[in-house]
């Protein structure tokens, strides 16, 4: 995830790069690569680089800007012409995370984060496509091991799911509503077996 961010920055402002300098020799207009930059009316900054990556005529890659900071990027990866990466940039120019659509249709309903070693350690999710995170998955070594799920919204977990080696090894349920589990479904070889907490 951190490679592909920091090549796609990297292009997005070779990419401005580019423009600002074709348009001083040329007198203006796009480059030969397909790259636009659209500025604001009012102060004149750079707001939007976009760019045609596979050169096939059409836009896929967005890159948000506040003059020389990339922002956020959008990104039409498969080339359908349907965005379906969504990249997001701290002021340092860190890649803080990356969205992507679970259904596939363009619209952006979770969220992956990096841990300090690179590697993915948490998703956040919108189940209701809302916006609105109401999923956290946390990993470790790239692997899913526990999840929190506030299923009905009032903004408190009632559902806390452990995982172990890619398999769902217990689900603990709050079924009174009064933020703490009271019931745990185990699952292994045999079965699940349900367990009372309180």
């Amino acid at each position: 995830m951190r490679v592909t961010a920091l090549l796609l920055a990297a292009a997005a402002l070779a990419a401005a790069a580019a423009f600002i300098a074709c348009s001083e020799k040329a007198g203006g207009g796009p480059d030969a690569a397909g790259v636009k930059a659209t500025y604001s009316t009012s102060t004149g900054k750079l707001e939007l680089i976009t760019y045609d990556t596979n050169k096939d005529g059409k836009v896929d890659a967005w890159g948000h800007m506040e003059g020389t900071r990339l922002v956020s990027m959008d990104i039409d990866r498969n080339f359908d012409g349907v965005i379906d990466r969504w990249e997001y940039f701290s002021a340092d120019g860190a890649l803080e995370k990356v969205g992507f659509s679970r259904a596939n249709d363009g619209k952006v309903d979770a969220w992956a984060f990096q841990g300090a070693d690179g590697q993915m350690s948490r998703i956040e999710v919108s189940t209701r496509r809302d916006g609105t995170v109401n999923r956290l998955e946390f990993y470790e070594g790239g692997k899913l091991v526990r999840t929190e799920e506030d299923a009905n919204g009032d903004g408190k977990p009632e559902k806390w799911e452990a995982w172990h080696d890619g398999a769902l090894a217990s689900v603990e349920l709050d079924t009174n509503r009064d933020g703490q589990p009271d019931r745990r479904l185990t699952y292994g070889p045999s079965g699940v077996k349900t367990t009372k907490l309180r």
